[in-house]
């Protein structure tokens, strides 16, 4: 049976050069109904996050304020988790966190985060791992003000101290980002948001076996639900439509990005990153899929901000 959740816009902005520039940015953000602005985490050409959000949360009045996503491995889960209780509490409730296990992003001149940061880029494996012990740590934290001690294949702590907690009851709503199995189990069990990575359709595959990436919607709700368990009604399912396209003559882009994928266009219509059409084709599409398979967090990226602004008035919140 799916879950009954409303319709959530959010949109994920680059940084302008200027402080002004960017508090005019998020109250733009803010006043074109959107209910999140976030930003990504990378050594890129950009600003640290945490502080530009909260700038950003300081310059309006009711925007929510997000990463999509920290990279796990560039802090120790324990710092991280102080910092998302302190964002929590100088945003008044308006951190939504976003955690993934890191991306090879390469800046403008070819050097990944990892390398700038001096470390190893693991394989997905122990990326995975290690993003479930800083879970543990985190919710640890933001959970419960009585001190706890952790032991883990790559983190432990003792004794915390935690401090200071976080006003948002029973904690800030954390979103953790993915597109495999086992990190959509460890979302299931761990997330308050989960960030569904698109990936085509492949018929025939089981959400119980081998899918790779392969792993269509179906499937990695599927995975979630089982994870979650009673808490599936909790949690919001989200997808970042990082193929829109708003226009109307959708023809031409349904057929190039199908060619880009590989796959049919009635195929690109099950994933629901693809949102190719005029608007209120999108809010038709927005709404069947929360219908059919509990996508209703939306993310679109800042390009395409003032284009879906429509959308929110008509199809945002219901």
């Amino acid at each position: 049976m799916p879950i009954s959740r409303k319709i959530r816009f959010g949109v994920a902005v680059s940084f302008p050069d200027t402080l002004q520039q960017w508090r005019d940015l998020a109250r733009k953000v803010e006043d074109l109904g959107y209910d999140v602005l976030l930003v990504a985490d990378h050594m890129t050409r950009q600003w640290s996050p945490l502080l530009a959000l909260l700038a950003a949360a300081e310059a309006t009045t009711r925007l929510h304020v997000g990463t999509q996503v920290m990279a796990n491995d560039f802090r120790r889960p324990i710092v991280l988790a102080k910092e998302i209780a302190t964002m929590d509490v100088m945003t008044e409730g308006r951190f939504e966190p976003g955690i993934g296990v890191g991306h090879p992003a390469t800046s403008a001149i070819g050097v990944s985060d990892y390398k700038q940061l001096g470390i190893e880029m693991d394989e997905p494996g122990p990326r995975v791992t290690r993003l479930e012990e800083s879970m543990h740590i985190i919710r640890s934290y933001l959970d419960s003000p009585e001190p706890f001690e952790y032991q883990g294949k790559f983190y432990a702590t003792r004794e915390t101290v935690n401090y200071p907690r976080p006003v948002t009851s029973p904690h800030p709503r954390i979103m953790v980002a993915g597109a495999g199995p086992r990190i959509l189990k460890l979302a299931g069990r761990h997330a308050d948001i989960i960030n569904i990575a698109p990936r085509p359709p492949v018929k025939g595959m089981s959400a119980r076996g081998t899918v790779g990436f392969g792993l269509d919607i179906s499937g990695s709700r599927d995975i979630i639900r089982e994870a979650a368990g009673d808490r599936y009604g909790d949690i919001e399912l989200c997808v970042f439509a990082d193929r829109a396209v708003v226009t109307k003559d959708p023809g031409p882009a349904r057929e190039k990005l199908a060619a880009d994928l590989g796959i049919t266009e009635q195929q690109m219509d099950e994933m629901p990153h693809t949102l190719i059409g005029e608007p209120d084709a999108i809010c038709d599409t927005i709404l069947k899929f929360r219908d059919s398979h509990d996508v209703s967090y939306r993310i679109v990226p800042g390009g395409l901000m003032e284009d879906f602004a429509p959308m929110i008035a008509k199809v945002g919140g219901k």
